[in-house]
């Protein structure tokens, strides 16, 4: 058995990773400068208190629990999968609340879930390319959660110039301490025109988190053009 099946397998395994990759996470966020890109129109929405649906590449997943500006609780969509396990706890170490599931198992337990906590004043991030792909390529979910939930979309994308693009298949981005990074917001994204279809919302959600994903990048002095090169076909 292999070293990464015997953590998947082990609770206990995988609660240590979880614990190793928050304190990653909090080292590169206290050694590193931060600057926040795009979040102008967020603060009289949420002086409002208004849920979203916060959309991130699943590549860019890392450190989106540094990210979240709203008051109120985030809850994460994430897959019921052993290694979703680890990202769970992971989540609760930041104070986030996560909903089990995804589209391909769960989904519909998931979704009730999501509609509830949006009721309830409380928003939801997602990653609109997972858990498994296409990379770069989001989903109708999303779109779905915001017309039932009410809720508009809120994407999101975050870059650093230290770190390296790891070979798995959303190419996650590892970012290193003692650098510089951006968070970027894209417009706040409501799915509540008519005369637009759940195809046209899932096209601009796909588009602006392209966009502000390379603008993010091209800040850090990473090829944009690299990141297009590894979208999937």
């Amino acid at each position: 058995m292999s070293f990464f099946k015997k953590i998947r397998r082990s609770s206990l395994a995988r609660r240590l990773a979880s614990f190793l990759i928050t304190q990653y996470v909090r080292l590169v966020w206290m050694t590193s400068k931060w600057e926040i890109m795009g979040d102008e129109e967020l603060s009289s929405y949420f002086k409002e208190n208004k849920p979203v649906i916060v959309c991130f590449w699943h590549g860019r997943l890392l450190m989106m629990f540094k990210g979240w500006l709203g008051q109120h609780k985030l809850h994460m969509l994430i897959s019921s999968h052993p290694d979703g396990q680890i990202i769970a706890h992971t989540t609760q170490n930041f104070g986030y609340g996560w909903i089990a599931g995804s589209s391909s198992k769960g989904g519909r337990k998931a979704l009730l879930t999501i509609l509830r906590t949006l009721k309830n004043g409380e928003s939801v991030g997602v990653t609109p390319d997972g858990p498994r792909g296409p990379r770069y390529k989001a989903s109708l979910g999303a779109i779905h959660m915001a017309r039932l939930g009410n809720a508009a979309l809120l994407p999101m994308a975050y870059s650093s110039r230290k770190g390296i693009f790891m070979k798995s298949w959303d190419r996650f981005f590892l970012p290193f301490p003692f650098s510089k990074g951006i968070f970027i917001y894209g417009p706040l994204l409501e799915v509540t025109d008519p005369s637009k279809s759940d195809e046209d919302f899932r096209q601009q959600l796909e588009n602006s988190l392209k966009d502000i994903t390379q603008k993010a990048d091209r800040y850090c002095g990473h090829s944009v053009e690299e990141l297009l090169l590894t979208e999937s076909v």
